[in-house]
């Protein structure tokens, strides 16, 4: 006697189960909310640092493609002979490929040179000019002044009948100047640790990128046919389409950024000639393309103009430079530049703020440097998410108005 099964029951039986079980997880993971995402932004480090100079090399390749094409489409017209124009194409193409690649390099190395021996210049020439033992005699009387300052302060107290062991105060003062300049050496060493890991990196990044663009037609061949082993027609076909935005919202964020570092560049040239210091135009140039690294790029461009100062009239023009250039820059990225990098992504400039803050703290440098693409990629599939939903829906959406 066979029994007959209620395959209806049994199938609200097996959501019920799924329900109770899904429920169970999203209570286990609300209950070690914190846990878990420490766990998952560790898992993520961890692979992001493995694969950091491949995932370099992705994005060099990204950047120089464009450089590497258009010195393509130059010697593509080129028809030196008879002989060459009768080669074989795929390896005439190859030739003209890797001429285009080393033109790049040594365009990139030029300017990378030409920007470095003009700072050298600058700094060499300020610090030959410079006294140090100026600045080592102003240090030893602000020292021995502060000293003095701190041994009469016993004498007062004790005038005002206070009582204290000052002996006690001054050990413990010192002890945490110990330790402050303890840190900061261990800050230093780390950093020094740290820019030596993304040298080695980057090094490593190029490697792969030359790679990826001599052989780009076998990398695209590689991720189509991945696309045709895992997906079906409709979804490779909204993969490709999901990219194609991808793609545009990148080059969109690219011709933002150039015209944001360069505007940034003009302003803090523009300000270091009102104010009227020397090799402002180099000096300008340096601090605003530095800032390709949202914020800490400041403090890195600032370096040359605070040596020059120090080098010239003293340390304390040097701070007075150093600050000027830093407020004039964020005077600059508050108004101005999220408002640029908006429009070029499409993004409300407080969303630009926010994916700056949102991935530099989980992802470090490499978050801040790609924080704006990565919310413009995140942006895609919200919208497509929402135009879905909208569309199954029949919803009627409140339409954005336009800033003048």
């Amino acid at each position: 006697m066979k029994l007959k099964l209620d395959h209806g029951y049994m199938k609200k039986i097996k959501y019920i189960t799924l329900g109770f079980v899904i429920i169970y997880l999203i209570y286990l993971l609300l209950d070690n909310f914190v846990v878990a995402v420490d766990n998952v932004k560790s898992a993520f480090s961890f692979v992001v640092k493995v694969f950091s100079p491949f995932l370099w090399g992705i994005v060099i390749a990204y950047l120089l493609m464009p450089i590497v094409k258009y010195f393509e489409r130059i010697f593509g017209r080129i028809r030196l002979s008879k002989k060459w124009s009768r080669a074989i194409e795929r390896r005439r193409q190859k030739r003209i490929r890797i001429i285009s690649l080393i033109l790049t390099l040594v365009v990139i190395i030029g300017i990378i040179f030409f920007l470095g021996y003009s700072v050298f210049i600058m700094i060499n020439g300020s610090v030959n000019d410079f006294e140090f033992n100026k600045l080592f005699d102003s240090i030893s009387s602000l020292a021995k002044q502060y000293t003095l300052e701190i041994s009469n302060i016993e004498d007062i107290l004790m005038n005002f009948g206070l009582p204290t062991n000052i002996l006690n105060v001054l050990t413990e003062f010192t002890e945490d100047i110990t330790h402050s300049i303890q840190s900061v050496l261990t800050g230093i060493t780390s950093s020094i640790a740290t820019f030596g890991r993304y040298f080695i990196d980057i090094t490593f990044g190029f490697v792969f990128a030359f790679n990826f663009i001599l052989n780009r037609e076998y990398f695209y061949n590689l991720v189509e046919n991945i696309l045709r082993l895992t997906l079906n027609e409709k979804r490779r076909s909204s993969f490709n389409e999901i990219m194609e935005k991808i793609n545009a919202v990148l080059l969109s964020f690219l011709r933002g950024k150039i015209i944001d570092l360069t505007l940034l560049s003009f302003v803090t040239v523009i300000s270091l000639v009102v104010i009227g210091f020397d090799y402002s135009f180099i000096v300008g140039t340096f601090a605003g393309y530095t800032n390709i690294i949202p914020y800490i790029g400041t403090w890195i461009g600032i370096v040359p103009a605070v040596i020059i100062a120090l080098g010239r009239d003293g340390w304390q023009d040097a701070v007075f430079i150093g600050a000027y250039i830093v407020i004039v820059q964020q005077i600059y990225y508050i108004f101005v530049s999220p408002r640029i990098q908006g429009k070029s992504v499409g993004m409300h400039p407080v969303f630009i703020l926010l994916a700056i803050f949102v991935f530099g703290k989980f992802f470090g440098l490499l978050g801040m440097i790609l924080s704006i693409p990565l919310a413009g990629i995140v942006q895609i599939f919200i919208l497509r998410w929402a135009n879905k939903r909208k569309q199954v829906r029949k919803i009627e959406l409140i339409p954005f108005k336009k800033e003048k």
